[in-house]
């Protein structure tokens, strides 16, 4: 098959990885494959790691250079011009902008697409917009089951239309023997999605509470500022440690004793899949996709969304219970290892697109 895979952008991020990750399984298991980002290159190191594993591939990959909405236009010619001098056979479209170009350009020329909603979209206005393209996709790949009810609700589509395929995660050969140190770990964006200033607020009563512990932040984004405010006025600044974006995200990981997320919104968030590999437990909200993580360990995880105090109550609470938090980590690495492997996650996909283009060939009319 020759496949177009077309997202926002390649910047380190969670649907970012798994376009590159499935790019890669689908170029070493023999199909052509094209990678299209919507926006420029990568240009920092950290940003670049992805674009440097499709490179390593040798799989090609396309930057149409629009990093403003009103630039679409011009990348729809940019993209256009692509798909007819080399059409592919179908399209994986990842993200909003990617979705609504994909079907702008692709169905001109009667590729078929497969879309792809990875996070519940707070912005109404988005989902509006998304009638206008809702029919085109033969199906619609939702990243958990909390997002594909999302998407019928707010998005109207075709229940037959939606299908899930999860996040999957390559695991080590061999569980970690990393020793724990007293460290909350807090990985991701530093905005409010995050909740990155529920955290800020929660820090000193969680660290009053927790003597012995450190708080680890890796990210960016625009509550950095605030952060350095806080240090500077802050006696508990000294224990609490701000790395900024990293690329040993894993290392951190196996040293520490939990992984904070006080989240307000999301699809499936690879941060908790990640953490869950390396045997990590999680404090976090019950936001979308959470639930198809953690399974039967939800509620000994996460608190209902928004609950700010039972959430600090509950990251507390664990810590100060070292055989729950050894039994949790390893229930959520063998959740992993059972439910949520990277290559058969990726080989779902392979399934979708054989499926699509064998009921076109034998003259089926349109896969619903």
């Amino acid at each position: 098959m020759k496949i177009d895979l077309l997202i926002t952008e390649l910047f380190t991020g969670g649907a970012e990885r798994c376009c590159t990750e499935l790019a890669c399984f689908l170029k070493q298991n023999g199909h052509c494959v094209r990678v299209i980002s919507i926006a420029p290159a990568p240009t920092t190191r950290v940003d670049s790691l992805l674009y440097e594993q499709l490179k390593a591939l040798e799989i090609q990959t396309v930057f149409l250079n629009a990093s403003k909405s009103y630039q679409l236009p011009w990348a729809r010619s940019r993209l256009v011009q692509r798909i007819r001098s080399d059409p592919p056979d179908v399209v994986q479209s990842f993200l909003w902008h990617a979705n609504l170009l994909g079907a702008w350009c692709y169905s001109k020329h009667q590729i078929p697409q497969v879309a792809g909603v990875r996070v519940v979209e707070p912005r109404r206005w988005r989902s509006r917009l998304a009638w206008f393209w809702r029919c085109y996709p033969k199906k619609v790949v939702c990243v958990s089951q909390q997002v594909a009810q999302w998407a019928l609700q707010h998005e109207g589509f075709d229940p037959e239309r939606l299908v899930v395929i999860p996040n999957g995660i390559e695991l080590p050969s061999k569980p970690t023997n990393a020793i724990r140190e007293k460290i909350l770990l807090f990985v991701g964006r530093l905005e409010p999605q995050k909740g990155i200033d529920v955290l800020l607020e929660k820090t000193p009563a969680i660290l009053q509470a927790l003597p012995e512990h450190r708080l680890v932040v890796i990210g960016d984004g625009s509550w950095a500022n605030a952060w350095s405010q806080w240090a500077k006025d802050s006696p508990l600044a000294r224990r609490v440690e701000r790395l900024g974006r990293r690329a040993d995200v894993l290392d951190w990981m196996e040293r520490s004793e939990l992984l904070l997320l006080p989240t307000r919104y999301e699809g499936m968030p690879n941060v908790v899949l990640e953490a869950m590999s390396v045997g990590l437990p999680v404090a976090t909200m019950r936001v979308e996709g959470i639930e198809d993580l953690l399974g039967d360990s939800l509620a000994e995880q996460s608190v209902p969304r928004d609950h700010w105090d039972a959430w600090e109550n509950l990251l507390v609470g664990l810590v100060k219970n070292p055989a729950a938090l050894e039994r949790l980590g390893q229930f959520n690495r063998k959740r992993v290892e059972e439910d949520f492997q990277l290559k058969a996650q990726m080989r779902k996909y392979e399934l979708l697109y054989s499926e699509i283009l064998s009921k076109l060939s034998i003259g089926q009319g349109p896969v619903l």
